[in-house]
């Protein structure tokens, strides 16, 4: 049973990308978020160790101190660690999330996520944050293989 309600956050692996992508469809408190973030170190870890994950944020706000510094301190480290590398994250977040998202709080919380292995990035449109996610790939030899490739064996 997740530690969440199913309703409030969708979760699925997408092969044809080589992407995990979450989207929390509501606000959740932070027992129930850290509970989602479970989740997707799960399902990563079913899906070949899936380290690029795009996570859409615009239906939920962006989280506080008490949740940055749980997410820095104790679930990025265990990520990198429980993935075998280095954890690409494409944020989506939304216009009314912009100054939280290019604040020197959040500058700084980027810096310090890079010093253990997980690199966020935040972009107000998919299109451009699965461009990264395909590049950071790409840098790191992880392209998904086309599905005629697939079939084809």
């Amino acid at each position: 049973m997740p530690a969440f309600p199913t309703d409030a956050f969708s979760l699925e692996y997408r092969s044809d990308l080589g992407v995990l992508i979450g989207r929390w469809l509501q606000a959740l408190p932070p027992p129930e978020v850290q509970g989602t973030y479970q989740a997707m170190l799960t399902a990563a870890k079913e899906h070949g160790n899936c380290r690029f994950w795009l996570l859409d944020l615009r239906r939920r706000p962006l989280d506080g101190p008490d949740l940055n510094e749980w997410f820095r301190d104790q679930f990025s480290p265990q990520v990198a660690a429980a993935l075998g590398g280095p954890l690409f994250t494409a944020y989506l977040s939304g216009p009314h999330q912009r100054q939280a998202a290019e604040s020197a709080e959040m500058e700084e919380h980027l810096r310090q996520a890079a010093a253990i292995d997980s690199y966020p990035l935040f972009y107000d449109n998919e299109a451009d944050a699965m461009a990264w996610l395909r590049d950071q790939q790409e840098r790191a030899g992880m392209l998904p293989e086309p599905e005629e490739e697939k079939r084809s064996r």
